[in-house]
């Protein structure tokens, strides 16, 4: 290597070596700190946005089904059933004071009469409910219609007539629409897990289907330490009724493990009834995610790097040799 070629390529060394350190630096603790906190902003966002539709979606049902109730002819409920079913609902029932299917109604045209639904929680819960109040359910086993033997969310209100109980109006919505619509979206990872809580506690859905139904208290079935406290501060949670984001350290089911995981929540109000809609994330997940696209990143500098480094050194070869022959024509006083 001659003086002529040394200098360019030392700047070019010098350029690939900076511009590795400068993406080292960029990508140190702190910066990876700043990168999980955007990451678990954006999974607020979706959290709200989830809990945002599914409460619109379900007080909206809930006063329709207040209107309904105080004129359930079969005329009406048919013409409702046909306007909604476009949002989920897979249709109605009208009982009598007993509990007995009187009506129903269903975009299939379905009229499955007859049943006793005297032992549904929405039933006994209507026998000393007031004229005009709705209440949301957590998912049951459908008994009749076209969603028969399928999960359902229920909205109930009491049907009165001069005053004395009269029966329930009841809507269904196919659990699995309102998953598929309003809560699959909301993951920012494929790893990521979804849970619909009440505020007790109850696990209305997780897309751990051996959850669904259980309580947060049975959430964990290995016991590992700092459990009780981490179930502590998931209860507290789910009795506030603000959202919220934070992180906690709990047992990963794979390898059983204490890693740290993002927890992002947003509340479901319906009527008198708190539920919390949860997204949970593995930082060590998102981390990998990110080491990803890092190392794609790295790739392409380096790529570039050699590129500029093999430019520059034909561009200082071809310098060098104009400046060698400059240089031996002053010494030999040649002129052109």
């Amino acid at each position: 290597m001659t003086k002529y070629t040394k200098n360019p390529f030392i700047i070019s060394i010098l350029f690939f070596l900076f511009s590795i350190i400068f993406l080292f630096i960029f990508f140190n603790k702190n910066s990876r700190d700043l990168l999980v906190e955007q990451i678990q902003h954006r999974q607020q966002l979706s959290v709200r946005a989830g809990a945002n539709s599914i409460s619109t979606l379900l007080d909206t049902i809930g006063k329709s089904s207040v209107i309904l109730a105080d004129k359930p002819d079969q005329k009406t409920l048919d013409v409702f059933t046909k306007m909604w079913s476009d949002t989920g609902i897979s249709g109605l029932v009208v009982t009598d004071k007993n509990g007995i299917a009187i009506k129903n109604s269903n975009p299939q045209g379905i009229h499955d009469i007859g049943s006793d639904l005297s032992n549904r929680d929405y039933f006994n819960w209507a026998l000393n409910a007031k004229d005009g109040t709705y209440k949301v359910f957590a998912p049951i086993v459908s008994k009749l219609g076209p969603t028969k033997g399928k999960y359902i969310i229920t909205v109930s209100s009491p049907v009165f007539t001069n005053d004395q109980f009269n029966g329930v109006l009841t809507i269904a919505i196919p659990f699995s629409e309102l998953i598929q619509k309003y809560i699959q979206n909301i993951k920012v990872l494929d790893s990521s897990r979804v849970y619909l809580f009440t505020s007790k506690g109850e696990i209305i859905y997780s897309d751990l289907p051996e959850l669904t139904g259980k309580n947060i208290q049975n959430m964990f079935t290995t016991d590992f330490l700092g459990k009780d406290k981490v179930i502590e501060i998931l209860l507290n949670e789910l009795q506030k009724p603000d959202e919220s984001k934070f992180k906690l350290a709990m047992l990963n089911p794979e390898n059983n493990n204490l890693e740290p995981y993002l927890i992002s929540s947003a509340p479901i109000n319906i009527h008198d009834q708190l539920w919390k809609l949860m997204v949970v994330t593995s930082e060590k997940n998102l981390l990998a995610f990110t080491y990803k696209t890092f190392n794609k990143l790295i790739l392409g500098v380096f790529v570039i790097a050699v590129l500029f480094i093999i430019s520059t050194l034909r561009i200082s070869r071809n310098s060098g040799y104009h400046e060698a022959v400059k240089d031996e024509h002053k010494i030999h006083k040649i002129t052109s």
